[in-house]
């Protein structure tokens, strides 16, 4: 730097002794150079490239003389100014070093999102005390953080959602609901439907004209006695549903919020699949009809019928993967069960 700085006073200093009509005819050399050296740039599209030693005596030249700087040709007089600002920061820069603790690991990170997953009703001390035990040091307020931006990024799903509900009663867990049917006739049906959540396996149905009380009381009792054990039943507001004490048949009755069907989705959509793949495709005339449909519908949906929400192979049923491809007709061609066989 102080090499750069003696030449160019050196060079200031012989401009400024020497010869004025040297100068005038230097400088007016200097400026056909540039036109030529800007015009052959232009036709080869190529930009010039200053190094960072041009940059600056440019830059100085055009503070020491605003004349001066009118006679560039390669650069603008507003790029000359944006080099005196870089140059200025530069200066007063200084490098520093990262302030605070050093970075969480990827490892640790993940190993910290599955502590949440496995146990939502941990916070960030009780998991700073777990990762202590496995020899891990980090402040709370980091193990918060990493947590915070974890939820944001919707890997950990809130403690008491419904999802996580259904998962911790897989086990025990089932639903329960009325679905309406109509006759040509103007004759109405209603079908009590009992689902096992965990295999989407229709455990209980049955049709009647008269959906009181005492009817699906004594349905809620034969399911108790088929099913032994304590289970978890959901419902809707019915009132046929409300004035039945379930603690009587070792069932626990769970009464979703008025106007909310997505507390009860499974059966809903159970409701849904019932008429978009049977009922909807027939006339309708008696009940012996209706039952019939259901019926075949039911061991349809119960022993063939692929599921999503069990990875779609239906509960309790295993088929080869080898043999002879036949099909069997579901609901007289409505729809079609594949298999392979031996024979």
């Amino acid at each position: 730097m102080f090499n750069f700085l003696t030449t160019l006073l050196h060079s200031l200093f012989k401009i400024v002794f020497s010869n004025r009509k040297e100068i005038i005819f230097t400088l007016m050399i200097l400026r056909k150079e540039n036109q030529i050296f800007k015009r052959q740039l232009n036709l080869q599209k190529v930009q010039s490239t200053l190094k960072r030693k041009d940059r600056l005596f440019l830059s100085l030249i055009s503070k020491l003389s605003k004349r001066a700087s009118i006679h560039l040709s390669l650069v603008k007089p507003s790029t000359l100014l944006d080099w005196q600002r870089r140059f200025i920061k530069n200066y007063w820069t200084y490098n520093h070093k990262t302030p605070g603790r050093k970075p969480v690991s990827k490892e640790v990170k993940d190993l910290i999102l599955g502590m949440k997953t496995d146990n939502p009703l941990w916070g960030c001390h009780r998991i700073t005390d777990e990762l202590k035990k496995i020899g891990i040091d980090l402040h709370p307020t980091t193990v918060n953080k990493i947590i915070q931006i974890f939820r944001k990024q919707g890997k950990i799903k809130p403690a008491g959602s419904w999802k996580r509900f259904l998962e911790a009663h897989w086990n025990s867990l089932y639903s329960m609901d009325f679905m309406t049917i109509d006759t040509l006739f103007g004759k109405r049906f209603y079908l009590l439907i009992i689902l096992e959540l965990k295999s989407r396996k229709i455990v209980r149905y049955d049709l009647t004209e008269n959906p009181y009380r005492e009817f699906v009381k004594q349905r809620i009792e034969l399911f108790s006695e088929e099913y032994q054990g304590k289970k978890t039943l959901i419902y809707d507001n019915a009132p046929q549903f409300k004035s039945i004490d379930y603690s009587w048949y070792n069932i626990k009755g769970v009464n979703i919020c008025t106007y909310t069907p997505n507390m009860n989705a499974f059966v809903e959509r159970l409701n849904g699949s019932i008429r978009r793949e049977a009922f909807d495709h027939f006339l309708l005339f008696s009940e012996k009809q209706v039952r019939k449909i259901i019926q075949s519908y039911v061991k349809y949906y119960n022993r063939q019928r692929p599921h999503q929400g069990i990875n779609g192979i239906p509960a309790e049923e295993r088929y080869s993967s080898t043999g002879i491809i036949k099909k069997d007709q579901i609901l007289g061609g409505l729809h079609h069960h594949y298999y392979r066989s031996s024979a």
